[in-house]
């Protein structure tokens, strides 16, 4: 029996001396220091980047905006809390004449533990977008109410250079001769036909990429939509230059219905 006792004594002791060693060894997050950001950009293929590019191309818009996530690492806290984003090395954009930065949405709010930064890319007050690319460098710098961790630095480049050639898909027997603004002109119709044919619009770009960047000679929107892109995109096109500057349909026989 004393056997016994001393068995569950030397088992108690070595439970009370596990223990006081677990509670010595776990790391407590410490809630007196100061809370960090850090930017977490995921492009199309649902991977993280560093940079991003956009073109205006055929889009008639003249503005874009790129939302660019800043994330929390550390506790969410009550308040909103302000961070610091600036202009790096090798920025070649001016602010008010090819960007914007929607000031108000540098800071984590609230119990959240993450915001997006709204840079808005502007399309027509310098020329010269339209012969070269501009960048814009972003730093993430540290600010009195958040530090800096991790990924901090992001590359915005753009450009509104003017596509001089026709893209492959635009065959010469089912359209008009190429001009950068009949282009234009013809997405126009084309992406006003999202309220009216949602579905078939989706499917169009999810096969041939926005503004059909993915589309190829033979096989793209033309020969394998010619019945919808006849009724809602050719023959409006058609009757549009028809009487706004016939000199853009010359040649061009008016798409029959099918």
């Amino acid at each position: 029996m004393k056997t016994i006792y001393i068995k569950q004594a030397l088992f108690t002791l070595l439970c009370i001396a596990g223990t006081a060693c677990t509670n010595e060894d776990y790391q407590l997050y410490d809630t007196t220091q100061k809370d960090s950001a850090f930017i977490e950009y995921i492009n199309e293929k649902d991977e993280v980047a560093t940079s991003v590019t956009y073109s205006f191309g055929f889009d008639i818009a003249t503005e874009y905006v790129v939302e660019l996530p800043v994330k929390l690492m550390g506790m969410t806290s009550d308040k909103a809390r302000a961070f610091t984003l600036e202009p790096a090395e090798g920025t070649t954009m001016q602010e008010g004449v090819h960007y914007n930065i929607d000031k108000e949405t540098m800071f984590i709010p609230a119990n959240g533990v993450d915001t997006k930064v709204k840079i808005t890319l502007l399309r027509n007050n310098d020329p010269e977008l339209q012969q070269k690319e501009f960048t814009l460098n972003l730093i993430l710098k540290e600010s009195d109410d958040l530090a800096v961790v991790g990924q901090n630095q992001f590359s915005i480049t753009y450009s509104d250079i003017h596509p001089e050639y026709a893209p492959s898909w635009w065959v010469s027997w089912a359209m008009p001769p190429y001009r950068y603004d009949v282009a234009q002109k013809f997405f126009e119709l084309f992406y006003a036909m999202e309220d009216v044919n949602p579905a078939v619009i989706d499917e169009m770009v999810t096969r041939y990429g926005d503004y059909f960047v993915n589309a190829t000679s033979m096989q793209g929107p033309l020969v394998m939509y010619s019945s919808f892109m006849n009724k809602y995109v050719l023959i409006p096109l058609y009757e549009y230059y028809e009487v706004h500057d016939p000199s853009a349909i010359e040649g061009w026989a008016k798409p029959s219905p099918m």
